[in-house]
């Protein structure tokens, strides 16, 4: 399975963009899947540029259902809507920067990874917040 082993050591959850390629190059995987794909979330570590600088992203790949879950209220009868697709950018941290990214997909499966990895490389304008966009949202929103 592309990106998993076994147990993984300290490198592999690096801040450290060269340590954090190493590992990669050691493995011999473009990225780091942390979760078997064809749920709905997997977490996946990967290289990439923000901002004009190399970094780790730490990402959270949802689907909109998994995503409409994790951001219910927490009340029994509030039922889980999914919203637009979206990508998340927190503070850069000690794994990484934190991105959390929901699409509108019925499962999380290889090719869909591979698919956001490259968006998110080839998406010049990123910051931090929270950036929606498809056919649910209209226009794009950062918060």
């Amino acid at each position: 399975m592309p990106g998993r082993s076994g147990p993984h050591p300290d490198p592999a959850f690096s801040a450290d963009v060269q340590r954090f390629s190493d590992y990669l190059a050691d493995i011999g995987q473009p990225y780091l899947l942390l979760d078997a794909p064809g749920g709905q979330q997997v977490r996946v570590r990967f290289t990439g540029r923000f901002q004009g600088s190399a970094v780790v992203w730490d990402c959270r790949f949802m689907t909109l259902d998994a995503a409409a879950q994790s951001d219910r209220t927490g009340l029994e009868n509030d039922p889980a809507v999914a919203g637009p697709c979206f990508i998340e950018i927190g503070q850069a941290g000690d794994h990484g920067i934190p991105l959390r990214v929901g699409l509108d997909l019925a499962v999380i499966d290889i090719p869909a990874i591979r698919k956001m990895i490259v968006m998110i490389r080839n998406y010049k304008r990123l910051h931090e917040g929270r950036h929606e966009f498809g056919s649910a949202h209209e226009s794009t929103v950062w918060r």
